[in-house]
């Protein structure tokens, strides 16, 4: 009887590692990476991309409601990556192209909700009328927020040659990091567009990830230099809102 027990704690002790393994090798990665451009107290009807501050503010409070965990840049590439625990409800938020209504409309609420988020920055807009200050840039910066790169000019990579593609990411590079005092290592494709010589020069400077636009759910399979974001466009009611954070469409 006492073989016959020691038997059956031996094979119980060899099951566990195993089981661990499985565990967590099923684990559930998906993270909705939202993007936002203009948010508007007066949005334009006829411009996609142009969204209701109104609106905006139900989003927010829907996430803050019901128990979303917004993410940094690093914390949710850890997590696509399996390097850090994922929270129940995560969630990034990005916003594109540096406009002055992310200081004004945008950034008060988020701080309000202590929220994490990402500005893409196109460089060459910095400082120009009705885009973000150096200032600005810097405040949001030193207090959450993380600001990466959006190429200096936002033309399409893909129709650029390697030297012009090289030095749209390249000098948009040190911009960013004179302001913010850190290279920016996270990349979005201007129009979601790129090519692998784009993904050939991120690696060469040293970037861990570029985002495209694909409308699904990151997973721990995302192809790393074409990361999926879901875009919220204009006329995207609460209801629309959640089915997106769901599964991105």
């Amino acid at each position: 009887m006492k073989k016959l027990l020691t038997v059956i704690l031996i094979l119980t002790l060899l099951s566990i590692p195993y089981s661990v393994k499985s565990a967590k090798a099923e684990t559930n990665v998906r993270v909705p990476v939202l993007l936002y451009h203009v948010v508007s107290t007066n949005p334009d009807p006829n411009n996609l991309y142009q969204f209701s501050l109104t609106e905006f503010k139900k989003h927010m409070d829907y996430l803050n409601a019901n128990g979303y965990t917004t993410l940094s840049i690093d914390q949710y590439y850890n997590i696509i990556n399996k390097k850090a625990p994922m929270p129940k409800k995560p969630v990034m938020l990005t916003f594109d192209d540096c406009t002055e209504d992310f200081y004004t409309n945008v950034y008060p609420i988020l701080r309000k909700y202590h929220m994490k988020a990402a500005e893409f920055a196109i460089t060459n807009l910095i400082d120009t009328y009705g885009h973000l200050t150096t200032s600005q840039l810097k405040t949001v910066f030193y207090n959450g927020i993380d600001v990466e790169n959006h190429t200096t000019n936002h033309l399409d990579l893909t129709t650029l040659t390697h030297n012009q593609k090289y030095a749209a990411i390249n000098n948009a590079t040190a911009k960013i990091k004179s302001i913010t005092n850190k290279a920016p290592l996270y990349l979005a494709y201007p129009y979601g567009t790129y090519d692998a010589d784009s993904v050939s020069i991120l690696k060469s400077l040293g970037y861990k990830a570029g985002f495209s636009v694909s409308n699904v759910l990151s997973t721990d399979t995302s192809n790393k230099y074409g990361l999926p974001r879901i875009v919220i466009t204009n006329g995207d009611t609460l209801n629309v809102f959640e089915k997106k954070l769901l599964n991105g469409h």
